[in-house]
C-alpha cells in the first residue's frame, strides 16, 4: 500500500514538472516578446529624433524676394577731380536700389534662380544741365543657405551673371538727349536672413554690381550716334549697396 502511494506520488511530481516547465517557457517567451517591441519602440522614436535634427532649417522649394536700399556707384577718374563738374559728378553716383529674385531649391542649402536690381539717381548742375540715370541689371543666379544653430538665422551668399543696362535721359546746354548703353555684369552678395514664420523672413545684406560700357547711343535733336569712350572717360556701371529685404517661401 505504502509502494503504491510512493508511486502515485511519483508519477504526480513528474507530470507536474513539464507543466511547470511549459509555464515558465510561455512566461518567457511573452517577456522576451514584450522586450522586443519595446526595444523596437523605442529605436524608431530615436530615429525620428535624428532625423529632426538633421531636417534642414528652412525645408523650402521655392523663394521669392523683395529689397531696396541705398545704392553707390562707383567713381571713374572723370570724377576723381575737384573741379565743380567732378564734385556734381560724384554726387549723383548715390541713389537708391530696389531688387527682386525667384530661386528654386535642388539642394536643402543651394538654390538656382534669377535676379533683378534697379538703380536710379538723378540731379540739376544748373538750370541747363540735369541727368537722370537708371542702371538695370538681370541674370541667373546661384545661392548658397547656411543655418545657424539657432534654427531661424542663416548666411545667405549669391553670385549672378547677366545682362546690364545704362540709360541717362538727362539735358545738356538746355537741349534733351538720352544716352543708352549696355555690358555683360556680375554681382556678388552675402546677407544675413532671419526668419519670422513658415513663409516669411526679412534679411539684410550688401552687394556689388560689376559692368564697364565703352560705347554708348546718344538721341539728341533727332539725331542718333554712336560715341565710343576712352579708357579713362568709360561709364562704369559698378556700384556697391546695402539693402533692407523681406522673403517668401
Amino acid at each position: 500500500m505504502n509502494k503504491i502511494l510512493a508511486v502515485i506520488i511519483f508519477l504526480v511530481f513528474l507530470a507536474s514538472g513539464p507543466l511547470k516547465a511549459q509555464d515558465t517557457t510561455g512566461v518567457l517567451k511573452a517577456d522576451s516578446t514584450f522586450s522586443i517591441v519595446d526595444s523596437t519602440m523605442v529605436s524608431e522614436e530615436r530615429i525620428d529624433i535624428v532625423k529632426k535634427q538633421i531636417q534642414p532649417v528652412f525645408n523650402r522649394k521655392w523663394a521669392f524676394g523683395l529689397s531696396g536700399g541705398y545704392s553707390y556707384r562707383l567713381p571713374n577718374k572723370g570724377a576723381r577731380t575737384n573741379t565743380p563738374y567732378s564734385k556734381y559728378l560724384r554726387n549723383l553716383k548715390s541713389g537708391y536700389s530696389i531688387g527682386a529674385d525667384i530661386y528654386r531649391f535642388i539642394l536643402p542649402q543651394v538654390a538656382l534662380g534669377m535676379k533683378y536690381n534697379l538703380f536710379k539717381s538723378q540731379g540739376d548742375f544748373d538750370k541747363r544741365n540735369s541727368d537722370d540715370i537708371t542702371v538695370q541689371f538681370v541674370g541667373p543666379s546661384v545661392l548658397y543657405q547656411h543655418p545657424f544653430k539657432n534654427n531661424t538665422t542663416s548666411v545667405l551668399a549669391s553670385f549672378a551673371m547677366g545682362y546690364q543696362s545704362y540709360v541717362n535721359k538727362g539735358m545738356s546746354d538746355s537741349k534733351d538727349f538720352t544716352n543708352r548703353g549696355n555690358a555683360m555684369g556680375w554681382a556678388v552678395s552675402v546677407g544675413l536672413e532671419q526668419k519670422l514664420g513658415n513663409h516669411f523672413a526679412l534679411n539684410i545684406s550688401g552687394a556689388c554690381y560689376l559692368g564697364t560700357s565703352y560705347k554708348f547711343r546718344r538721341k539728341m535733336g533727332g539725331v542718333t550716334e554712336t560715341i565710343k569712350l576712352s579708357q579713362e572717360k568709360f561709364e562704369d556701371l559698378s556700384r556697391v549697396e546695402l539693402t533692407l529685404g523681406l522673403k517668401f517661401f
